[in-house]
């Protein structure tokens, strides 16, 4: 969405929070939406829906630095079904409609909402709520944003798992899966009538389970194929569960990793996203290698004895831990193209970081990052005032022109064609 910090927009709800309402957001829905949108839910559900609100009441009521964190709040509440973002073109305004949060069990039992739970903090277990659906008034479009248009699936995980049966006809069609990546009609076709019933494919429950199960496993058209069928032959039946295992089974062979994780596609202060996966993963390299090891991949050859010998002289006279070491190396090489300076370039780097106070490999990153945006900042030029020339000065600079180019004048002569410019001009 385009947010403007003087837009309007309105709120549309059929539900009053309660108690019950609040303990199964608070359980389920924080952990996986941070307190940006937790806050954000909450204002939108008590303010009155007869008046029309500006954009900025709720960054001043909610101390949100700016409209694109506003934004960010808005996104995750999309995509887990807790509001439904609609557009009036001709108003130029916003309806949101405001949606009760699922009962405790529905939530345990759907797909995506649980595994992302699970990676959080773990399963939880509450009591069932009704869940009341809205319908948008005429003149809106819905623009909401689906739940893979935020969040990504990361392909390291930490105990995330999923073992819930994709079997809740209802709650499916609450949380929106596009994977435009994955061509439905493709993975259709590839079936012959004979093996099974073409109608099953038709069947929007069905599809919107295999969409499920491809997007959570990142599996593509033939590997889903592959699990149907070894569902069909090996379990006999196409329960949304054996599918489920059988997909479980193919990511592990194919990311080498029990579960997969949900991370949120922008940086986000309250949730892991992908920015931070690779920079952990990245991290977790660095603490685990040795300076002489990370030498001998970055060049392919074994470290020299005076490489070695520089390794000894920075950790025991900077004190460094070896993974700020390590990364103090890989930042040297990387600003001599591959070359290894002597020690005393690395002391002036190790002097700078100690002033920085720096003390992890995190810390030397930022400090690195710093470093290049003060680098590349682009400051305006300074502009050169040109002096005042006398009149008669453009006519004695083309006279000098069109002397021919192989005589030098001597300064007499020089003189003479200025004394006589100066005669011209009074």
């Amino acid at each position: 969405m385009e947010l403007a910090v003087n837009g309007t927009f309105k709120i549309y709800k059929r539900h009053c929070l309660g108690g019950e309402d609040y303990r199964v957001l608070t359980r389920l829905y924080l952990p996986i939406i941070g307190v940006d949108s937790f806050g954000l839910y909450h204002l939108l559900s008590v303010i009155d829906e007869s008046e029309t609100h500006a954009f900025k009441f709720l960054l001043d009521s909610l101390n949100f630095p700016s409209v694109a964190y506003l934004d960010r709040a808005f996104s995750k509440l999309e995509a887990v079904s807790l509001i439904a973002a609609h557009h009036s073109k001709q108003k130029d305004a916003y309806l949101f409609s405001v949606k009760a949060p699922l009962s405790a069990a529905a939530f345990s039992a759907h797909p995506l909402l649980f595994s992302f739970l699970r990676g959080q903090i773990g399963e939880l277990a509450a009591d069932k709520l009704k869940v009341k659906g809205t319908v948008p008034p005429r003149g809106y479009k819905e623009i909401t944003r689906s739940f893979d248009s935020v969040f990504d699936v990361a392909e390291e995980s930490i105990q995330n798992v999923f073992d819930k049966m994709l079997n809740v006809k209802s709650l499916d069609k609450e949380i929106k899966v596009e994977h435009n990546e994955f061509d439905y009609i493709f993975f259709k076709l590839s079936f012959d009538s004979d093996f099974i019933d073409e109608k099953i494919f038709d069947d929007e429950e069905f599809k919107q389970n295999i969409l499920y199960i491809a997007y959570m496993y990142k599996l593509n058209e033939e590997e889903m194929i592959e699990v149907l069928k070894k569902t069909i032959t090996v379990d006999k039946d196409l329960k949304y569960s054996d599918l489920s295992k059988n997909a479980r089974i193919m990511y592990q062979k194919k990311y080498k990793t029990d579960e997969p994780r949900f991370v949120t596609k922008e940086p986000d202060l309250w949730l892991g996203s992908v920015a931070d996966d690779d920079t952990y993963r990245f991290l977790e390299m660095i603490e685990t290698i040795t300076p002489a090891d990370l030498l001998a991949d970055l060049s392919g050859i074994k470290p020299s004895v005076s490489e070695l010998k520089l390794i000894e002289d920075l950790v025991n006279n900077t004190k460094f831990p070896l993974s700020v070491i390590n990364i103090m190396i890989l930042w040297v090489c990387h600003e001599k193209g591959g070359e290894i300076p002597g020690y005393n370039y690395f002391e002036k780097i190790a002097n700078t970081w100690a002033r920085a106070k720096i003390k992890t490999p995190l810390d030397a990153l930022r400090h690195i990052n710093k470093e290049q945006k003060e680098r590349t900042a682009v400051y305006p030029a300074k502009v050169k005032k040109a002096m005042p020339v006398p009149d008669w000065y453009d006519k004695y600079q083309k006279q000098l022109a069109e002397l021919p180019k192989r005589e030098d004048l001597s300064p007499e002569e020089i003189e003479k064609i200025m004394n006589s410019m100066k005669r011209e001009t009074e």
